[in-house]
């Protein structure tokens, strides 16, 4: 039960602001580069993986990203993976409490139902941390349940899109996709929509340090996220291209908002159940992530925090506190910074994900492996230069 629990923990993870971002900046590219974009970017991002892993794996135990940098580096190693991963964790949570609160604000108001973001957001972070409070395994069922109604109302939904398809008229190559402009707006954010990197020690104790298991974990946790995203993707933008055309080019210039989005697709399914699923695929896929992200970031707060703090209730409570109040505060103090947010966040994920584990991969004093995989030297390159290609991106 531990290994289909951790690919959907993974996948869960992984699934979120994707599902919104992914439409709005890949129409600048158009279908085939973007499909082509995706799953470059996954294998990378499933080979990398296998070198986090291995660094768990080595080290005898999981170990967050700072403390193994600490244990096959240096303090040097240690306070950039602490910093990085932190950084890129809270990053993510406001992303999400943005996102979430922004769609629950926008579809109350369908029910004429009036309340502030303020509000809402400060609804959902305090959902978030009760959440948090729970057992991992307890927040990994939780996960599952609605992992698993994502999925199912992705199928669903992709199935109304498609109906109101022109196949003779498909968004397929972008005027703007020979513009480096357009890539380098585009790479970040999709690079961010593959992320998981923040649970790699909490699955590792939580899979018994199983390299088989994990392994499969990560290679299912990672493949699903990408064709759920090429079906979403595809589907979205082939749909909003011919009943909103208007709308497609403002997510080509950049001008679309969150909510615009969902609305837009809410009014493209003209079946009642179908704008019922639009407005739930965006909650579930925000949810799931939520979920992945701040557990592992509240686990390695709580290991954290000194041992003056006895009380097992009261260490937790803290931890989540710690977790969610940070990303809690960007909200309201950065309006509007979804997309931004998200291309900051690949930046550090290029970080944390690939350039400071293969670093600390060449420090290993171990001929063994776990992975055989990562003896060939030239995907150790080329997943380095596609790191470095989005920094650059994001610069």
């Amino acid at each position: 039960m531990h290994k289909q629990g951790a690919i959907l923990l993974v996948a869960g993870t992984c699934i979120g602001s994707g599902m919104i971002a992914l439409p709005m900046v890949l129409a600048k590219l158009g279908l085939l580069p973007s499909v082509l974009l995706m799953l470059s970017i996954w294998f990378i991002m499933y080979y990398t993986s296998l070198v986090n892993v291995e660094l768990n794996l080595q080290a005898g135990r999981g170990l967050s990203l700072g403390a193994l940098g600490r244990l096959f580096s240096g303090k040097v190693a240690e306070a950039l993976g602490t910093v990085s991963l932190k950084l890129l964790s809270y990053s993510l949570l406001a992303v999400f409490i943005y996102g979430g609160s922004s769609i629950v604000q926008q579809l109350l108001s369908t029910m004429q139902c009036d309340y502030s973001f303020t509000q809402i957001a400060s609804c959902y972070t305090l959902a978030t941390v009760l959440i948090l409070l729970l057992p991992i395994k307890f927040i990994d069922y939780f996960n599952r349940m609605l992992f698993i109604g994502l999925v199912a109302v992705v199928l669903l939904l992709v199935v109304g899109l498609t109906l109101s398809i022109e196949w003779s008229n498909l968004p397929l190559v972008s005027r703007q996709y020979t513009d480096l402009a357009s890539w380098a707006a585009v790479v970040p954010v999709v690079f961010t929509s593959f992320g998981f990197q923040v649970i790699f020690h909490t699955l590792t104790n939580y899979c018994g340090k199983d390299p088989k298991v994990l392994k499969s974990a990560f290679f299912w946790g990672s493949l699903i996220p990408a064709v759920v995203y090429i079906l979403w993707t595809c589907s979205t933008l082939s749909a909003v291209h011919h009943d909103s055309p208007a709308f497609y080019s403002q997510m080509i210039e950049g001008k679309a908002e969150v909510g615009e989005l969902i609305q837009v697709l809410s009014g493209i399914t003209q079946w009642e159940s179908l704008q019922v699923l639009v407005w739930a695929i965006s909650l579930l896929a925000i949810a799931t992530s939520v979920l992945g992200v701040g557990a592992g970031l509240c686990e390695s707060l709580r290991v954290m925090l000194p041992k003056s703090i006895s009380g097992q209730n009261a260490r937790s409570l803290l931890a989540a506190l710690i977790t969610v109040l940070p990303a809690y505060a960007v909200v309201m103090c950065v309006p509007n910074a979804f997309i931004a947010v998200l291309g900051f966040a690949g930046m550090i994920l290029a970080v944390i994900a690939v350039l400071l584990p293969v670093y600390l991969l060449s420090k290993l004093k171990t001929d063994g492996r776990y992975y055989q995989e990562l003896r060939k030297k030239g995907l150790i390159v080329l997943s380095t230069v596609a790191a470095l290609a989005v920094i650059i991106c994001e610069i």
